[in-house]
């Protein structure tokens, strides 16, 4: 880690154009710097073996923005907006962009986790039994209370996944807490946050209304650290019908398919 502080704090300022090959191609040493700048900065969303969490999974070797090293410079020094990826470049440095991507690259495998279930009942799973696009959007159709899963298995891993749908609480993503109001009236009002601060929130409700309150204005303002979706499904479905919903999510990688 001491190398990895002393990596951050030698970050050359000068304005020199960053190269469109990877300085430390297939570099053990970098690499190995890289490590502990990935677990410092990218392992909170990305995992800590870069598995996934909230963030994709990066040891597959391919990527919704490209995947040649130049777009993982890219990615990982401009951010993507909309996301909650950050941008690093004017915080760490061309170099140590690099080490981060020499990393990831060393990490890359094939070996993950094998698909077992039928995509196609696996999709009627999602929107029929389920239920689950009354909060969740794919391609344009559903709810919008929930994240967005058109492209949820090149951004989710596998695992993440699953523990999504048995433990909706275990990790939540920043942006969807538990919002609660109870205006004058007495109307109580409950979504998934889009906005809150001291004096303000925002919430989109089930029913896909979006909400947006003044403090000052409303009996009562509360938001939760928890998800909305409910934690029925471990129960509501066989094993047989979870490996089947979770075929459908990871096939789900924006692409036009059915």
């Amino acid at each position: 880690m001491r190398r990895a502080w002393v990596i951050l704090l030698t970050v050359g300022w000068c304005a020199a154009q960053t190269p469109a090959k990877n300085p430390f191609a297939n570099d053990p040493q970098a690499a190995k710097d890289g490590r502990p700048l990935f677990r410092l900065m990218c392992s909170p969303c990305h995992g800590i073996h870069a598995e996934g969490g909230r963030g994709p999974n990066l040891t597959r070797g391919t990527y919704s923005a490209g995947d040649t090293d130049a777009d993982l410079f890219n990615v990982i020094a401009n951010g993507v907006a909309g996301t909650e990826m950050a941008d690093f470049q004017t915080r760490i440095g061309d170099e140590n962009v690099w080490r981060l991507v020499t990393y990831i690259r060393s990490v890359t495998r094939r070996d993950t986790e094998l698909v077992t279930g039928d995509r196609e009942r696996g999709r009627q799973l999602f929107w029929a039994k389920g239920q689950c696009g009354q909060c969740h959007m794919v391609k344009g159709q559903g709810g919008r209370m929930g994240p967005d899963l058109t492209m949820a298995g090149r951004q989710r891993s596998l695992a993440y996944l699953r523990q999504s749908i048995l433990d909706p609480n275990a990790d939540l993503s920043p942006g969807y807490y538990a919002v609660t109001v109870v205006t004058r009236d007495g109307k109580r009002i409950t979504g998934a946050q889009r906005g809150y601060d001291n004096f303000s929130a925002q919430l989109i409700d089930a029913s896909g209304n979006f909400y947006s309150f003044e403090k000052s204005e409303v009996t009562s303002m509360k938001r939760e650290f928890r998800s909305l979706m409910p934690d029925i499904y471990k129960t509501m479905f066989s094993q047989v019908e979870m490996n089947d919903l979770l075929a459908y999510l990871v096939s789900l990688r924006g692409e036009e398919k059915r």
